[in-house]
């Protein structure tokens, strides 16, 4: 059978959505634009009276987290951790600033969407789901930049560890814990960042 008789020529083939390789994501925003916001002003102007309302939270009381995640999870649709935390947060009654970058330095990000024009810093913590320090990724940190960028900030610093190397049943069986590479990568690099602590998600 070739592939000529096993797909039908009407067969509708949609176009790509190509986002930008920085932004802001929310899974719920707009699919037009590939749920992707450019600018923090916009994005709150949408979270604040579309989503917050649906979520049942209250914007002028609620506080706000910043989440750092990569830019080929939400390309691949591997994004189900990311997922999980923004509603779980949400259902807390927090909001969520999700950004992304196809690179691995966040400071330029983290500058451009955590802070207002004015700014002011717009979230009240940050949670990095990267999985690797702030700029650099496992290979090539830099952690007096992503300090600078930390402390115009100025507010509290989580970095989570995401199971990539094994399963949550693996970690929970495992005399050592996280696995040793995880600890290097995940847990160690992160620290001279400033991170606070982590979690295993």
């Amino acid at each position: 059978l070739s592939l000529h008789d096993a797909l039908p020529i009407s067969a509708p083939i949609s176009e790509p959505i190509v986002i930008a390789d920085v932004g802001i994501w929310h899974p719920m925003a707009p699919t037009a634009q590939g749920s992707v916001f450019d600018q923090v002003d916009s994005y709150l102007d949408w979270y604040n009276a579309n989503q917050a309302p649906a979520a049942g939270i209250d914007p002028a009381t609620a506080s706000t987290v910043g989440i750092a995640v990569q830019k080929s999870h939400i390309n691949t649709k591997d994004e189900c951790h990311y997922v999980a935390l923004i509603s779980e947060l949400e259902s807390r009654g927090a909001r969520v600033i999700t950004i992304y970058s196809g690179g691995l330095d966040f400071s330029g990000p983290v500058g451009d969407y955590f802070i207002d024009r004015n700014g002011k810093t717009v979230v009240d913590s940050v949670i990095n789901l990267t999985g690797f320090a702030l700029v650099g990724g496992p290979a090539a940190q830099d952690h007096p930049k992503a300090i600078r960028a930390l402390n115009r900030l100025d507010v509290p610093y989580l970095c989570a560890v995401p199971l990539v190397f094994q399963s949550f049943e693996e970690w929970q069986a495992s005399e050592l814990g996280l696995h040793p590479i995880q600890v290097a990568l995940q847990v160690s690099l992160p620290e001279l960042d400033g991170a606070d602590r982590k979690s295993v998600v």
